[in-house]
């Protein structure tokens, strides 16, 4: 085709005017999009001006369904006037015309545009990820039911309150506004730290500027000679693993004759800024192994690793390995929570932490000092938009209701911070160049990191809705280590998974065998038989065999290590 052909080219001509829109709208909004969402839907739609006949063979279909739905929906209302009886009670709104079509159109639009961006030819996976993740931010955002007038059953409340909804929906958006402008998500007056949670009892026994360090008091007459150590993240508090007793991952741990210890982190302020990634290592789970080793007397640990507390674990773990540190003899064995070491497909999360983004915080946290711990709990709750911030918009303004009392959801809204430089080099070196993973890349307090080194056993447990650490990643552990691995798999999801006690009927099932480094993740999960209720049974046996026997209970703190304070202690309490 000759210049002059392309130029009287009709679809040619359509083609290169939607691509300069395409452009021309991305420029427009690039300097109000921080976090670069706009550049794979760019790219989605650049990549549909290069197939213009099957976008406009799409587009048909679109145009098409639309109009089958319109038809059957008035056909659908017509129907039901002609068959309904005369003292049938008045017409349910949410059957109207009006709200079905709204209703329907929201449904077959969302699901049509996931469907493109999934076809799209010339584009690559990571780019079709992301295009999804922030079409449905949007999608979730635009739901009929979020507004007044287009969600009939927040109508029905205003009438039959007499309005009083929109008032006491309009008195939470005020006092959400003085906050962080964010619906809440759980009536805080039913919970107290200390009080009703966190209050298995032990006493703090180690402090420095970064940890408390918990010792909990024994709950049976014996327990195992070797302690376990817990390292929790520190995006939220430890108390994750101490909720009402009944729900308790460290009060089953005590009751089931273990000396357990937990790591409480600081919440840090400005000052902290500095704090590495290498203090973490230090003046954490390194710190802890000593003082537990010191009042048990035990020359081993087991240590435990709770998501990013997991990573540092890993981390640590390989330090601890390093042919010139010769400390292997330290940790007996390990078990990772919920755990990423290899990042290369980190979940939803990968499509927010990108370059932009990681510019965007590091140049926030350089005016702080840290990232913001409302802001961490805003990100975590956008994976999950529907769920974590359009119900509670739902349920608190336009119905005017309270939220519920939840612990978990508490837990969950009790923010911490992360210190700047730890933040950035956590974001950097493990979302976005993945380094962890890659033998001697990633140095920490001296010693370059190589997860191969580890040799001590490991119990690894995964979960089947994670979106945080999804279970695949997960499993990657088992390619990475060389000490032999049990590998669980459980129902549910970051948080449910992992607080999971066991209850009758039970709730959840697991999948546990060895871990298989030659084995696809399905097919590992294809050949183990699925079993009904919680994993904590089947690690309690595992770990059991490896604590050591039974002894007399250490007492708590030591001469050294004298008690400084009531578990839960004071760190967990910094605001």
């Amino acid at each position: 085709m000759n210049e002059e052909t392309k130029k009287t080219d009709p679809q040619k001509q359509l083609q290169e005017l939607f691509s300069q829109m395409v452009k021309q709208t991305s420029s427009m909004i690039s300097p109000m999009d921080p976090l670069g969402a706009t550049k794979p839907l760019q790219q989605v739609a650049e990549a549909w001006t290069h197939n213009p006949q099957q976008f406009a063979e799409e587009m048909q279909s679109w145009t098409q369904q639309i109009g089958e739905m319109n038809t059957r929906i008035w056909q659908e209302f017509l129907d039901s006037q002609n068959t309904k009886d005369s003292s049938e009670d008045a017409q349910d709104l949410a059957e109207l015309p009006y709200f079905k079509w709204i209703r329907e159109y929201y449904q077959t639009y969302s699901t049509w545009m996931e469907k493109q961006i999934k076809e799209t030819e010339g584009v690559s996976e990571k780019v079709k990820e992301d295009a999804t993740f922030w079409s449905k931010q949007a999608l979730s955002a635009l739901a009929p039911n979020n507004y007044f007038w287009t969600n009939p059953s927040a109508i029905n409340e205003f009438v039959e309150t007499k309005g009083e909804s929109l008032r006491s929906g309009l008195q939470n958006w005020l006092n959400d506004q003085q906050r962080d402008g964010m619906p809440e998500m759980v009536d805080k007056t039913q919970f107290e730290v200390g009080g009703n949670l966190a209050n298995t009892q032990g006493k703090v026994i180690f402090r420095n500027e970064l940890i408390e360090l918990i010792q909990y008091a024994p709950l049976t007459e014996k327990v195992h000679e070797v302690p376990v150590v817990i390292i929790p993240p520190w995006i939220n508090k430890y108390y994750i693993l101490d909720l009402k007793p009944k729900k308790s991952f460290i009060r089953n741990l005590v009751s089931q004759g273990f000396s357990v210890f937990v790591i409480s982190w600081k919440n840090p302020t400005r000052e902290m800024r500095e704090t590495s990634m290498d203090d973490y290592l230090i003046l954490g789970p390194l710190k802890a192994f000593e003082v537990a080793r010191a009042i048990v007397k035990s020359k081993q640990v087991h240590a435990v690793g709770y998501c990013i507390g997991g990573t540092l674990l890993a981390s640590t773990m390989a330090w601890l390995n390093h042919p010139e540190n010769r400390k292997d003899d330290i940790v007996r064995d390990w078990t990772l929570l919920v755990t990423l070491v290899d990042f290369e497909r980190p979940g939803e999360l990968g499509s927010i932490i990108s370059e932009d983004s990681v510019k965007y915080l590091e140049e926030q946290m350089s005016q702080q000092g840290y990232m913001d711990g409302i802001q961490m709990g805003n990100t975590m709750r956008s994976l999950r938009p529907d769920g974590l911030i359009w119900h509670y918009f739902i349920n608190n303004y336009l119905f005017g209701k309270q939220p519920p009392s939840i612990d978990l959801l508490f837990w969950n809204d009790d923010a911490t911070r992360m210190p700047e430089k730890m933040q950035s080099f956590y974001l950097r070196e493990c979302y976005l160049n993945n380094r962890l993973c890659r033998p001697d890349e990633l140095e920490l307090a001296g010693y370059p990191i190589d997860l191969r080194r580890i040799k001590q056993p490991l119990y690894c447990v995964s979960a089947v809705q994670d979106h945080i650490t999804p279970w695949k990643q997960v499993y990657r552990i088992n390619n990475l280590v060389n000490g032999p691995v049990r590998f669980a798999l459980t129902t549910s999801g970051h948080i449910a998974g992992v607080v999971n006690p066991p209850v009758d009927p039970p709730k959840r099932s697991f999948w546990a065998g060895k871990g298989n480094a030659s084995m696809d993740p399905e097919k590992w999960q294809a050949k183990l038989k699925q079993q009904p209720g919680t994993w904590w049974p089947d690690w309690i046996e595992w770990l059991g065999k490896r604590c050591g026997g039974s002894v007399n209970p250490p007492r708590i703190g030591s001469r050294k290590y004298p008690a400084l304070a009531d578990a839960p202690g004071t760190y967990v309490m910094e605001t």
